[in-house]
């Protein structure tokens, strides 16, 4: 049996556990492992129990066995979505496959842990543990404030729970001598999480080159990587050693990766397996002491089943994979790194902007950050350059998200527009009828033109009830 210490399980409010999952074997198995004088477990086996549930009381713990129809699936996401917007307190735990129809770099940016089936008991045990030991600490702080997380880390800032996993990530990255892959949207920091990797590496004391071969011509791709020899080609007059002589002892990092031609995969695909490569034009093979990290803003698996990249070589990168979330997908992200950017171009530019104005607020928070936080840097040193005053205001931001802000909050004010679905609409209607009525469900309905039965198995589809 699994047991929280006496100082947890006197704590005035016992933890809650809800287990979303069609065969209820986890509950099972927790019913075993946790003894009910020291957790709340309850089960549901549909998504939209779980909603439902949720919106009665919170939880601390929420787990979610995602085989289930596309239909669950979708409404799964969707939930961890809001879960993720609203900043919940409730840590969540996802269980997949390894090959299922979600993908796990998108389950990653919701959940604090995904899990793999089949599942071992004494891990899923242990992981749940964990969690509740971690909600009784932060209980102990009181329940409005975050868990205590360091905000900056080799150069990055994050304190939401899809960041913190990326750091623990790096680490355990950086704890093995082994090829790492990294993923994620333009701008949102993939070159910050392989230098971070490399400072925390034994290897941190060896050269660190980093190589951006998107922005290479690929005829010079492996000549820059691999050096070539004397004559190797017309213009080649002297012998030259490539990035990965360079990085010899160190770390090389190859930024957009899924821009290199095929003869370069295979070159890479040797470095990986023999620890050895040749100039170009050489003969010779000379010993790559180097660890290979790479980075791609593109979904590398398409790529290789479109026949454009290696599928052997995609394996032989992907022995560690992170995933870098976007910035719209990191609660508090925003106002975290525009608090940090202000004062910072402050500095710079010799401005003493004190404060972001409530509307400027609504405006970055609206925004969707396609250029994540490349872009928000970028927007707030525009926005601390053209200040005038101590305050940065609206007009000072582009157009395009302050048009987006304004779309918003048209939008909220009347939930219904353009390029909903017809059930999406459908919902909005019922919720703009019943705050007409002030919930009266019976004058709702004679407003809709339907029964009350219908309208109460209307409620029940949209998980409204």
């Amino acid at each position: 049996m699994v047991n929280l210490s006496d100082r947890e399980r006197h704590q005035r409010r016992m933890p809650k556990v809800l287990v979303v999952e069609k065969t209820a074997n986890i509950q099972a198995l927790l019913k075993k492992r946790f003894s009910a004088d020291h957790i709340s477990l309850d089960a549901t086996p549909l998504i939209a129990g779980a909603r439902e549930k949720l919106n009665s009381g919170g939880y601390d713990v929420l787990i979610w066995d995602a085989a289930a129809s596309k239909t669950e699936q979708s409404k799964g996401l969707e939930l961890l979505d809001l879960l993720t917007k609203d900043s919940s307190r409730t840590y969540l735990i996802v269980v997949t496959d390894q090959d299922g129809p979600l993908p796990i770099d998108r389950l990653k940016t919701y959940a604090h842990r995904t899990l793999m089936r089949p599942l071992d008991e004494d891990e899923i045990c242990a992981v749940v543990s964990e969690a509740l030991h971690q909600q009784i600490s932060r209980a102990e702080y009181g329940l409005h404030r975050e868990i205590p997380v360091p905000l900056e880390f080799e150069g990055m800032l994050g304190a939401s729970l899809p960041m913190r996993e990326v750091f623990q990530r790096i680490l355990e990255a950086a704890s093995e001598d082994i090829a790492v892959l990294i993923t994620g949207e333009t701008g949102t920091g993939k070159d910050l999480v392989a230098s971070a990797v490399h400072k925390r590496s034994r290897r941190r004391n060896g050269p660190y080159i980093a190589v951006n071969t998107g922005a290479m011509p690929s005829e010079l791709i492996a000549s820059e990587l691999f050096g070539h020899e004397r004559g190797a080609y017309t213009g080649a007059t002297e012998t030259t050693k490539g990035r990965f002589e360079e990085a010899h002892g160190g770390t090389i990092f190859l930024d957009e990766i899924s821009a290199i031609s095929e003869k370069v995969q295979v070159s890479l695909l040797r470095v990986l397996e023999t620890k050895t490569f040749r100039r170009v034009g050489g003969e010779k093979d000379i010993c790559a002491d180097v660890r290979v990290i790479a980075a791609t803003n593109e979904n590398l698996e398409e790529a290789v089943k479109q026949k454009r990249f290696r599928e052997d070589l995609f394996y032989r990168l992907e022995v560690f994979h992170i995933h870098v979330p976007a910035l719209r997908e990191r609660p508090g992200g925003i106002a975290l790194l525009a608090n940090h950017f202000v004062p910072h171009f402050n500095a710079i530019y010799k401005k003493n902007v004190r404060a972001v104005a409530r509307e400027t607020w609504r405006c970055l928070r609206s925004y969707s950050w396609p250029g994540n936080v490349r872009e928000l840097k970028n927007v707030i040193q525009r926005a601390v350059l053209m200040a005038k005053a101590e305050e940065l205001t609206p007009d000072l931001l582009p157009q395009r998200i302050r048009a987006t802000a304004e779309t918003h909050a048209a939008r909220q004010h009347f939930p219904i527009h353009a390029g909903m679905t017809l059930d999406a609409v459908e919902r909005e209607f019922i919720l703009m009828t019943l705050g007409s009525t002030k919930g009266n469900k019976k004058e709702a309905a004679q407003s809709l033109g339907i029964s009350r039965r219908a309208l109460y198995d209307k409620l029940k589809k949209h998980g409204l009830l």
